[in-house]
């Protein structure tokens, strides 16, 4: 590391803990968007004394800004720590406000004031360059070069990506033992032992892997709990293989280490990665299908050329995505034409492989599944957003049309409107409207269509906050709902119980903190937001259109997959949840590093 890059290195860790200070003096969360705005500016203002070279006294300056700081933290700091249930979190807190805080006003007088910098690094010359000849020096060569041989074999990065990020994440398998199962786990199980019947409410793709791995798991052990862990453990190694490659490919687009290991830190390290791994959810797999999906496409653009085999993986990957999510049916069909028009240079290649795709999902979303018996999600489930915005019409009392009310009532008994509707969450009026009549909706879509559009423009106000109520958080990223805090087996009579490997007080304090600093560590806490997320994809979409060179132009199909991922939640999601955003949360190191190139290059 130069001196420029230590210096660099300084000034972002300095910004880091302005930021943290203020972030809880000013009682604010860690997702709140002026968490960034502070970040940036100290980054801003760090930089801007360096390469002024301010000289000047720092001591009595810095003795200043920490008595300043002392003082607020006194007269105000200890309200914002009351929020802390640990007596160690509250310590930490007021540590960091003092420290932050103190650096925050110096950093602005540095700036007003013209004082000296905290610290100065020495200018490396060339005596200080040159390694001692010596055991340790051939020691740090040998190390260099191993590490110059791994950088050049793509298949050691991969390797070694997945491998580090399974072995993080066995740690929560061996406590979770033999996975997290929720209300929608069960949901499948109840289908994978035939309680009920197949659905494809919860994909049925998802719920014959299960049963293949479950079954597998019966007939080497013959207990349910050990059996559903053979699932989960497959999971595991699933989600840590695409993990792999989407580090391989940071590898390709920037080359840097530095992007390397942050991306691998990022899936090893970050404990919700690890918490939805062993979580029996479609939307683990889901997800990295999606990554492997988004990874095709990076490949795909890079060459000059696409080959055939790329576009027979698309296609085989474009079903999947398909059959594995309702909304990756619909988000593959808006990327369609984009992906046809971006890749007409091999027209017949890319028209192929779509059809193919298209054709294979509507017949097994059709003739397959209907010869099978597998019943097929009802009308109501699509209809989240619509109901929830004239449920929330009914819920203001606004007066209506007697042809509008007649309508409404052939569906619904509106006596329970306004103790059911709930802001944030659909399912309540969904359940109202299935214990009514909903084939009336199914059968008269155009009249209903009708009214929908009716009372939105009489009362958009009440359709804009129904919408932000419901599906804001996918856009705005300081909206509360817990991330990765989910354990154990929920209650079922089944016999499937949480069975610990490994267990014991220090580790379930340990997970309960790396959760919680989720929710305590600015700019670290936004990546346990989905509204963040959302805007990475809109930036990477801004820097394509400006920059339309970038491999070819075929990039931007990338950018766009995610895109129709997000837009299908914001017109259709039932509540605000991670785990629905989770495929485009897993591409963010992807994402972000061809931010980063195109940006690079700009400069």
């Amino acid at each position: 590391m130069n001196v420029l890059e230590k210096k660099e290195l300084k000034n972002t860790f300095i910004a880091f803990l302005c930021t943290w200070g203020l972030q809880l003096i000013l009682g604010i969360t860690v997702r709140n968007p002026l968490t960034l705005i502070f970040f940036g500016l100290f980054i801003c203002i760090g930089r801007k004394v360096r390469e002024n070279d301010r000289k000047g006294p720092v001591i009595p300056v810095l003795l200043v800004s920490f008595l300043l700081s002392a003082a607020l933290v006194f007269f105000v700091g200890r309200r914002a720590v009351e929020r802390f249930d640990s007596g160690l979190f509250k310590i930490a807190g007021v540590l960091i406000m003092l420290s932050g805080i103190s650096l925050a006003i110096f950093r602005v007088m540095q700036f007003l004031f013209k004082t000296g910098d905290l610290l100065r690094y020495a200018e490396s010359n060339d005596k200080n360059s040159v390694e001692k000849e010596g055991p340790l020096a051939n020691t740090a060569r040998d190390e260099g070069k191993m590490a110059s041989f791994l950088w050049e074999h793509e298949g050691a990065i991969f390797a070694i990506g997945a491998i580090i990020c399974f072995l993080c994440w066995l740690p929560y398998f061996l406590y979770e033992f033999p996975g997290i199962m929720t209300a929608d786990s069960i949901v499948q199980y109840e289908q994978v032992i035939g309680v009920n019947p197949l659905s494809n409410h919860h994909p049925v793709a998802h719920t014959l892997i299960i049963s293949l791995f479950y079954n597998l798991g019966m007939s080497v052990t013959g207990e349910p709990n050990s059996a559903i862990s053979f699932y989960t453990l497959a999971q595991m190694i699933f989600l840590a293989i695409c993990c792999g490659r989407v580090v391989l490919e940071v590898k390709r687009i920037v080359d840097k280490k530095r992007w390397v290991m942050l991306s691998l830190a990022f899936f090893a390290l970050v404990p919700f990665n690890a918490v939805f791994a062993v979580t029996i959810w479609k939307d683990v797999p889901f997800a990295g299908i999606a990554m492997l999906l988004g990874c095709r496409i990076c490949e795909m653009a890079m060459r000059d050329k696409a080959k055939t085999m790329d576009f027979v993986m698309f296609a085989f990957l474009a079903v999947l995505i398909s059959v594995f999510r309702s909304n990756g049916w619909y988000a593959f069909l808006l990327c369609v034409p984009f992906f046809v028009f971006l890749f007409r240079q091999d027209i017949l290649k890319a028209a192929g492989a779509v059809i193919f795709a298209i054709v294979v999902s509507l017949i097994i979303k059709g003739p397959v599944m209907n010869a099978a018996g597998i019943v097929q999600p009802d009308f109501t489930e699509s209809l989240s957003l619509p109901l929830q915005q004239v449920a929330r019409v009914l819920v203001s009392d606004e007066a209506l049309d007697e042809k509008d009310i007649r309508l409404i009532d052939a569906v619904i008994d509106r006596t329970y409107i306004h103790e059911l509707y709930a802001p944030d969450f659909a399912d309540n009026i969904k359940e109202l409207v299935r214990a009514g009549y909903p084939d009336v909706i199914e059968n008269n879509k155009g009249e209903y269509f009708g009214l929908w559009l009716r009372l939105g423009t009489k009362f958009p106000m009440h359709y804009i906050r129904a919408w932000f109520d419901l599906e804001g958080g996918y856009v705005y990223p300081d909206i509360p709902y817990e991330v990765g805090n989910i354990d154990g087996v929920m209650p079922n009579d089944y016999g499937l119980v949480m069975m610990p490997r490994i267990g014991g007080k220090a580790v379930v304090k340990g997970k309960e903190i790396l959760i919680k600093l989720g929710g305590f560590v600015p700019l670290y806490g936004m990546l346990w937001c989905a509204g963040i997320y959302t805007w990475l994809i809109v930036l990477l979409l801004v820097l394509m259109l400006r920059d339309r060179q970038a491999f070819h132009g075929r990039l931007l199909v990338f950018a766009i997959f995610q895109a129709a991922l997000v837009f299908t939640l914001l017109i259709a999601a039932p509540v605000v949840d991670f785990r629905y955003e989770y495929a485009v949360v897993m591409l963010m190191p992807l994402s972000a590093a061809i931010c980063a190139m195109i940006v690079k290059r700009r400069i």
